[in-house]
């Protein structure tokens, strides 16, 4: 069955997120939503499925209208959306989120759930989509991709003719991401109707038929995707060329180590991790969720202790015991979840800056000094806004990303450990972080980046360690080209 939503028009105030778009949704298609972050890609869905109401325009499903109150009342009528953000309750197990909107329907004539009919049709509906893992498995014990898993089955279970993904993959790793779009192919060969946002152009030329390009809440074109190479599609949703989105690398490394570390392991997640870091490197670190990066990192900044090795910076030992002395002897971490742990999205660009340095004058905030080192900051990574004074929440997902980024800076760091900095983060302003980051690099700040994007490690980083079960499998040096098949050879 067809959607087709004609002339949709959606504003928040005097914000317009969608401007008069069209888009057709067929049977049996996946269509790929693509554009900036800002664009209206995840409006446009969302004003579809009811979760926004329109402003104006029509929408028909098959023959009849369609205009749901809400994702549930779509699902009901065969309409089905899978949120970008985890909606999975720990505390319950996988049939009980399948069904969380409808366990009333299994009560028994005491009023009591029937645990065996709710285990059987959740059960039937994973079988159905093809997973690895039973409704018997403890949530806890699965993994990110499993619980994405299970949203896709929760909208399964209300049998829709069309299903929309808002950035399904941005936190899967690289076997996780495979396996979700393997579910993504059943689905389609069951003829249904498929709608996804991702910012991640290997997945849209692997998985999608046909293409909506949106810029400013404005559609751009539509094209079939074996009818444009990815230059083009990218060059449709930032409106420019862009011949590459990495800058140069470096020409040679330097002489000088600024992080020694030697033997470095943490319980069962690390084991016997050496390397160097030099003066104005990028290092990258690659590997499958649970590898050891994160670890790694958390060692670094003083959230967790190693249980064996050493650490040196500039030659001297390193004995830190929280993030506080981390961050004193030159250490800053951008986190890989930036709404949860790096910003306070409610609270002023200004003071999310500031965050980790707060200045003062005596026992009383230094205001000014705060509204300059926001105001340089803003200028030096390229914030888009009109007023240090605005919350974080009103920028776009990349301008947020360029106020943690802006954090960590102003603490005026020597090490930069940088989490996937630029996850769910479209190619415009990926093109301007990495700028920031290599600019970095060449006025010698030394970068550890973790990414779980392969071309991201190959595009950017001078050298790129990859991790495996806790291990350092493989050590890609300076000059050499690795390319994603190798890498994923030494992930696996």
């Amino acid at each position: 069955m067809n959607l087709v939503a004609k002339n949709i028009k959606k504003a928040f105030g005097p914000t317009v997120a969608v401007d008069d778009v069209s888009v057709t949704f067929r049977s049996g298609e996946i269509r790929a939503i693509v554009g900036e972050n800002g664009a209206g890609k995840s409006t446009l869905m969302k004003v579809i499925t009811g979760i926004h109401p329109k402003d104006a325009g029509e929408v028909m499903l098959g023959d009849a209208p369609f205009n749901p109150t809400s994702y549930v009342e779509a699902a009901k009528s065969g309409v089905a959306y899978v949120f970008q953000e985890t909606t999975i309750n720990p505390y319950l197990g996988v049939a009980e989120n399948i069904y969380i909107n409808r366990l009333r329907e299994f009560r028994n004539s005491i009023g009591l759930i029937d645990r065996k009919k709710l285990n059987g049709a959740a059960q039937a509906i994973l079988d159905d989509i093809g997973v690895d893992f039973s409704v018997e498995d403890p949530i806890q014990t699965l993994n990110l991709g499993q619980w994405k898993t299970i949203e896709v089955a929760r909208g399964m279970a209300y049998d829709p003719q069309v299903i929309f993904f808002d950035e399904s993959t941005a936190f899967l790793n690289y076997n996780e991401v495979k396996a979700f779009l393997g579910i993504l192919r059943r689905l389609k060969e069951r003829g249904m109707a498929i709608g996804i946002v991702t910012h991640h152009m290997n997945e849209i030329f692997e998985i999608a038929d046909t293409a909506t390009v949106m810029k400013d809440g404005k559609w751009v074109n539509d094209c079939a995707i074996s009818d444009v190479t990815e230059e083009e599609l990218q060059q449709m949703m930032v409106g420019r060329q862009l011949s590459t989105i990495y800058p140069p690398k470096s020409e040679k490394l330097s002489d000088k180590v600024l992080l020694k570390v030697d033997g470095l392991s943490y319980k069962r997640n690390l084991k016997n991790i050496s390397f160097e870091l030099r003066e104005g490197e990028i290092l990258g670190i690659g590997g499958l969720k649970g590898a050891g990066g994160d670890e790694l990192f958390a060692i670094l900044y003083g959230d967790e202790k190693e249980t064996a090795g050493q650490t040196w910076v500039e030659g001297k030992p390193y004995a830190h015991k929280n993030p506080n002395q981390a961050t004193k002897m030159g250490f800053s971490l951008l986190p890989g979840e930036r709404t949860l742990e790096g910003l306070i999205t409610s609270f002023s660009i200004k003071d999310n800056i500031n965050m980790g340095a707060i200045k003062t004058k005596g026992i009383f905030l230094d205001t000014t000094q705060e509204r300059a080192v926001a105001e340089e900051m803003i200028r030096r990574v390229t914030i888009k806004t009109d007023s240090c004074e605005r919350p974080a929440d009103s920028l776009s997902g990349g301008n947020m990303q360029k106020v943690v980024i802006a954090k960590c800076l102003a603490t005026n760091p020597k090490i930069l450990l940088l989490n996937n900095p630029t996850r769910g983060i479209d190619v415009g302003a990926r093109l301007e972080i990495y700028t920031v980051i290599r600019q970095l690099a060449k006025e010698g700040m030394s970068i550890l980046l973790l990414s779980e994007d392969l071309e991201e490690l190959i595009g950017l980083c001078d050298r790129t360690m990859i991790f495996r079960k806790g291990e350092l499998s493989k050590m890609y040096e300076f000059g050499e080209e690795p390319t994603e098949e190798s890498m994923i050879t030494y992930m696996l």
